[in-house]
């Protein structure tokens, strides 16, 4: 049974009891309420305690509602003081800016992709509670934000004076066990958002990975054949293709991977430095243990391109098909087109023998690393 958990409780009774942001456990003293759909986005689309669809239940397909106000999920002060002062009070900013059709400077823009990554996995960490799952998430919104390639594709409706909000995209297989993407309306907003190991950087013109395989003597374990691109962002980015609406995507890769020459300069080199957002600093072993993020990449200009002046304003379009279908069916075909082929479909020996065929979704973080040979991630 999971750390914390206490068969038949609700999420919002005593016996949830780890902090959704860092996992500590929570006492009662000191326990605050997180709500991952936060009051500020009820409030602006409606009564915060009228009844929404939460989503369908896994077994019976039935609606799972209930007010909106009490979907909230257990959190220490501490990381609900410090998401709700920064986090959440920056997002609100970026989307009323957008709602109002304003456009958005390219700094505001990481505040809205790293409040994605906050919804997108609270919303998972809640329903694995609301399911009663048999396994402890290994992770929790602290280890997942940013640290992911990851993409959201936005449309804003400048004549849309409805208000109201829904999600989707999270009663299937491939979000409970990847958290790979959700669909998310706000008033006469349309967004999706996606994230996952590898999931842009082909796109993005970084090293990608080719083929991953999972590891025999541990299936939780995995290796990825890497592929060196010409670096050039490419213009064809078809497959997160919502004519109209706009792409913002950022490229990610784990630092510890560049464990030898050939993949050191695979991933630094005089192309991809100056796309850093951050040049990180290495001193010690440890230092190796950090992530390296993109500049912001976009098509808002009318090419797809890096974004290094986190001054620059960004513009954001409207969908040409502007419906919930048309973008539910936009982010089924990201799933299948994107997601899956980065899941392991073959085993690996130790002696490097390839054999059978796994089907199967992963279900913990993995690190891409490796160059055009293997290496274990």
């Amino acid at each position: 049974m999971p750390q914390g958990f206490k068969r038949g409780s609700a999420p919002n009774e005593p016996g949830w009891t780890n902090c959704i942001f860092c996992g500590k456990p929570v006492g009662k003293a000191e326990r605050s309420r997180e709500r991952v759909i936060p009051m500020w986005m009820l409030r602006a689309t409606g009564d915060p305690n009228r009844v929404i669809k939460i989503e369908s239940d896994p077994i019976t397909g039935a609606d799972v509602v209930r007010p909106a106000s009490t979907f909230h999920f257990p959190a220490c002060k501490p990381c609900n003081e410090k998401y709700g002062k920064t986090l959440e009070a920056r997002a609100k900013n970026a989307i009323e800016s957008l709602m109002a059709g304003k456009s958005l400077a390219v700094a505001r823009c990481y505040w809205l992709l790293d409040w994605l990554d906050k919804v997108r996995v609270g919303l998972w960490l809640g329903y694995n509670m609301l399911h009663k799952e048999e396994f402890a998430p290994k992770f929790r919104i602290d280890q997942r934000i940013g640290i992911k390639d990851r993409v959201a594709i936005v449309s804003v409706d400048p004549d849309d004076r409805t208000t109201g909000f829904a999600l989707g995209g999270m009663d299937n297989q491939i979000f409970r066990t990847s958290q790979a993407g959700m669909y998310l309306k706000i008033n006469n907003l349309r967004i999706l958002s996606l994230s996952f190991d590898g999931f842009v950087s082909r796109y993005a013109g970084m090293p990608f990975p080719k083929e991953v395989l999972a590891l025999s003597e541990n299936l939780e374990a995995s290796m990825a054949m890497m592929e060196k691109t010409d670096y050039r962002v490419k213009q064809d980015w078809k497959a997160f293709d919502v004519p109209g609406a706009t792409i913002i995507a950022q490229s990610s890769f784990w630092l510890a991977n560049c464990s030898d020459d050939e993949t050191f300069d695979m991933y630094i080199n005089e192309t991809t430095i100056p796309r850093f957002r951050r040049i990180p600093r290495i001193r010690k072993r440890a230092d190796l243990e950090q992530f390296v993020r993109t500049h912001l990449i976009s098509n808002a200009t009318g090419s797809f391109g890096y974004h290094p002046n986190p001054r620059q304003k960004l513009r954001f379009g409207r969908a040409k098909d502007n419906t919930d279908w048309h973008f539910m069916r936009s982010l089924y075909a990201l799933f299948i087109r994107e997601v899956l082929p980065l899941n392991p479909k073959r085993v690996v020996d130790p002696d490097g023998t390839r054999r059978g065929a796994l089907v199967r979704l992963i279900s913990q973080p993995v690190h891409l690393v490796g160059h055009s040979s293997e290496a274990p991630f």
